[in-house]
């Protein structure tokens, strides 16, 4: 079994892997983008689409804005966490570019890390 190596991330300087993996960032920024514009409408707005976002975990994301700033949307590429932070940046007020920006970043890198993954387990499984 071979090891992480220059063959393992060859995947990096594919054109095909880079457009499938803009793609796939663009369509969950659009994703993102929907649940931020549901934010701006409001906390009761999205607690009524979303009751299983109960007040205390409300409360923890609006502490991780006000210490982090939109920054702390790298971590929206994390199920269930994504979720909770777009809808919460639109409701508290982040601006559209430092979202969308942020948003693409974690996207991005997600996207990049599960391709390398599965071309490696490709490798691994096919030879």
């Amino acid at each position: 079994m071979e090891g992480i190596g220059p063959d393992t991330t060859r995947v990096l300087f594919e054109p095909w892997a880079w457009l499938l993996v803009i793609l796939l960032s663009l369509l969950g920024v659009a994703g993102n983008v929907a649940l931020y514009g549901l934010g701006r409408q409001g906390e009761e707005v999205v607690v009524d689409r979303f009751p299983r976002i109960k007040p205390a975990r409300w409360k923890r994301a609006e502490e991780l804005f006000e210490t982090r700033g939109s920054r702390i949307l790298l971590l929206s590429c994390l199920p269930g966490l994504g979720l909770v932070l777009s809808t919460a940046a639109g409701a508290f007020g982040i601006r559209m570019r430092a979202f969308v920006l942020w948003v693409t970043i974690a996207k991005m890198a997600r996207n990049w890390l599960l391709l390398i993954i599965v071309a490696n387990l490709y490798r691994l499984i096919v030879g």
